[in-house]
């Protein structure tokens, strides 16, 4: 960003968090009503915009309640509806949103919901004839309509808050205090070599020492195919040519895991959550053709999910893409929740 960019956006960004501030007060003070539920409510969100991993850890929780009757609530981020809705055996990454509809593929145990409307999604689920025992909020910190029994919040090990600015200038939802709502904080995406230290990290980000701190990277799991789950068909030394499309914020880490396994890379890479058009296939089609054989296209879970029920795709292409999940992998101990949870 250059000078002129950040003069332009200095009054903007100083206007957005003056009305954060004083959002975050009519919350604080009892002017504007948080709701609370008899039942365990764990939030995992983040102070920025952008990919810091939400999704991979909401995943990791619904494992770890494995035991439980689990729901994921989101607002459905970029979905073509309205209101609630709880994904079915007919729903699409268009009716909840690309991120809840991976999910609901991916744990077809677990009840996956959406609505703009937090407390008024969890009184829809818990209506339900069998309710949750436990709902995860995915993407609601700012959220504060609802009071969880538990908050995480991501940040980005590359990204630190400490050194960003309020949108439009910089990346920040709210001011790094924010995090003073935080039962625990998880610095996310960090190299996989990382030896944490929390000291250091405690003082940037002003953490009391009540407050939970833990390091997470991510493990990439072996490519699958789209169309039928079928294991990667390439041995490794018949290494193939990869068309590897994303719609992510930040396709470099898919970029660095598949190069050791790949003849060459071909990226092309779109906007976050973007809905994939009938030009978009016909242009992944052309590339795709140009590479020399053995080859393959690759998306993530995120993306695949806008393309697995797309009815512009024709089943030839599909049949060429594979998938690529992450997990999560903590790199010191697991976050601690509650007794109750």
């Amino acid at each position: 960003m250059n000078l002129l960019q950040k003069i332009v956006l200095f009054l903007p960004a100083k206007l957005f968090g003056t009305v954060v501030r004083w959002r975050n007060t009519c919350f604080d003070c009892g002017l504007l009503r948080s709701a609370k539920f008899d039942l365990p409510v764990i939030c995992i969100g983040n102070i920025t915009v952008g990919g810091t991993g939400k999704t991979p850890h909401t995943e990791y929780l619904i494992r770890h309640f494995a035991d439980k009757r689990v729901a994921v609530l989101s607002r459905g981020y970029k979905r073509r509806t309205r209101g609630f809705i709880v994904a079915d055996a007919h729903t699409t990454a268009r009716d909840i949103g690309d991120e809840p509809f991976q999910m609901h593929r991916k744990f077809p145990q677990a009840i996956v919901a959406v609505d703009e409307k937090r407390a008024h999604g969890i009184e829809q689920l818990l209506q339900l004839p069998q309710p949750p025992d436990i709902i995860l909020l995915d993407d609601a910190f700012q959220h504060r309509f609802v009071k969880p029994s538990f908050s995480i919040v991501l940040i980005d090990y590359n990204r630190p808050t400490d050194t960003d600015d309020y949108l439009p200038l910089g990346r920040l939802r709210e001011s790094q205090q924010g995090l003073q709502r935080a039962d625990c904080i998880i610095v996310s995406k960090c190299p996989t070599d990382y030896a944490p230290d929390h000291a250091r990290w405690r003082r940037r980000l002003h953490l009391r020492d009540a407050q939970q701190l833990h390091f997470s990277t991510f493990d990439y799991e072996p490519p699958r195919a789209l169309a039928d789950n079928a294991a990667w068909p390439f041995a490794p030394t018949d290494k193939p040519h990869l068309l590897v499309v994303t719609g992510i914020v930040s396709p470099q880490g898919l970029y660095d895991n598949l190069r050791p396994q790949a003849a060459t890379i071909t990226p092309l890479a779109f906007a976050d959550h973007h809905h994939f058009s009938a030009a978009d296939f016909k242009h992944i089609g052309q590339l795709f053709d140009a590479l020399p054989t053995p080859k393959a296209i690759v998306m993530t879970e995120k993306d695949a999910a806008r393309v697995i029920s797309n009815p512009l795709i024709n089943n030839t292409l599909k049949s060429h893409i594979f998938t690529i999940g992450i997990r999560v992998r903590f790199l010191d101990s697991v976050p601690v929740l509650p007794a109750r949870v």
